[in-house]
């Protein structure tokens, strides 16, 4: 199961039977029907600028819904110190104030949870522009970069030891970039650039538990 979910759920595993409560920051493109489809038995909930960005059938799946700009609300109608996970992945880039978003969520989670957070690398403005996005200038929503060993130290800051982190490459999703390339043909009509993403190394992330 877990080794061909979504990296940002990959991990959601290592809680064991002990943890259930996933908190998910930003939950477009099917993010609950993809988080279901892999993990099971848990509770899901999720924050986002609207509720129109999640699918009817994927709103059937959530338990709680937190309407909130992480650029400018303080998350407070969040519960801190409640969550087993929390996962950022594709957040923080759409982001002036990334440091603070990804502070206010780490304080959503117990002792002992997982925080996981992606975005992608300085190193994606080098890359060949694709539909889809490939290079970080592909996506106008875009705000900036950020630095991994920055953020590592803010966790580290609020209470986390760092268990992983550096340029995703999930060895799935290369061998599958095949499948993938022919899906986005059949269904788009078109390749997305996103198929690409760990042949090339588009994304750094930063897997954390809290400690203390």
């Amino acid at each position: 199961m877990a080794l061909f979910a979504p990296y940002k759920y990959k991990f959601v595993a290592l809680l064991g039977t002990g943890g259930k409560s996933v908190l998910e920051a930003g939950a477009a493109n099917g993010s609950p029907e993809m988080f279901f489809r892999y993990c099971k038995g848990y509770e899901y909930d999720a924050v986002d600028i609207t509720k129109e960005c999640v699918s009817e059938k994927g709103m059937k799946l959530v338990n709680k819904f937190f309407i909130a700009d992480l650029e400018k609300d303080g998350l407070e109608e969040i519960p801190s110190g409640y969550y087993d996970y929390v996962t950022v992945a594709h957040v923080i880039e759409h982001l002036e104030n990334g440091e603070e978003a990804v502070k206010n969520l780490s304080r959503k989670l117990k002792t002992g949870g997982l925080m996981y957070i992606e975005y992608p690398s300085e190193k994606s403005a080098r890359f060949p522009s694709m539909k889809g996005t490939l290079n970080f200038y592909d996506d106008p929503t875009h705000k900036r970069f950020y630095d991994i060993q920055a953020l590592m130290s803010l966790l580290v800051n609020e209470g986390f030891e760092i268990l992983r982190s550096g340029i995703k490459r999930d060895i799935f999703r290369i061998i599958g970039i095949p499948f993938m390339v022919i899906k986005s043909l059949l269904m788009l009509g078109y390749i997305r650039g996103s198929a690409f993403w760990d042949l090339f190394g588009f994304a750094e992330y930063i897997l954390a538990r809290r400690v203390k």
